[in-house]
């Protein structure tokens, strides 16, 4: 996919900002001091991504002038993912982009729940002992447990925040993936790659 209008837009100091829409919709913003220059909306990022660069490179024409008119008007976008852009977004997360020092720079953001590690529920497996492990400044602790059922689970409880916790989270925090490259799509792919960064909410 080719957005010359959207590169164009950020290399004249347009921002792209992008996110999911409470129906479900993918938005893609192209704003330049705090006004709208270019707008696209579709169930999938990729198309809304090619309303926003088709819609810059027309001038940035109201809403009602294309939704209803020239593309569908959307009611919905859908549950599920075209990419990794579009899951990304669908998940609630967001996607910023700029120029920078002449470097295109992609910012991926978004709240992440803290997973178990793989390792350590295979080793409660093997030796069926609670095992203590540390991410964040935060340590924790995961042990088998069973369901009313009777089937086997796994059980995670925090034995000790860290003394500069603030107002963090043991289970959630904010998060950010940062990629810069010579084109969008290079600064995308080196932000999915990128490790991520806590941020403040």
């Amino acid at each position: 996919m080719k957005l010359s209008g959207l590169e164009k837009a950020l290399k004249e100091g347009c921002k792209l900002h992008g996110f999911r829409s409470g129906g479900g919709l993918r938005v893609i913003r192209i704003e330049k001091e705090n006004k709208l220059k270019g707008y696209g909306e579709h169930p999938n990022v990729e198309d809304a991504l090619s309303h926003a660069n088709e819609d810059f490179l027309a001038g940035g024409r109201k809403y009602s002038e294309v939704y209803g008119k020239l593309k569908p008007h959307y009611l919905t976008g859908t549950s599920s993912a075209t990419s990794s852009l579009d899951g990304w977004l669908l998940r609630g997360r967001t996607i910023d982009a700029y120029v920078q020092k002449g470097e295109f720079v992609v910012e991926l953001r978004g709240l992440t729940l803290v997973e178990v590690p793989g390792d350590v529920i295979e080793r409660v497996k093997e030796i069926s002992v609670p095992i203590t492990w540390f991410q964040r400044g935060f340590t924790y602790e995961t042990r088998q447990s069973k369901l009313p059922n009777g089937d086997q689970c796994y059980a995670t409880k925090v034995l000790k925040s860290p003394k500069e916790k603030g107002g963090r989270d043991a289970w959630m925090y904010n998060m950010v993936k940062k990629g810069k490259g010579k084109s969008f799509f290079d600064a995308l792919e080196v932000a999915f790659e990128a490790n991520e960064i806590e941020v403040s909410g």
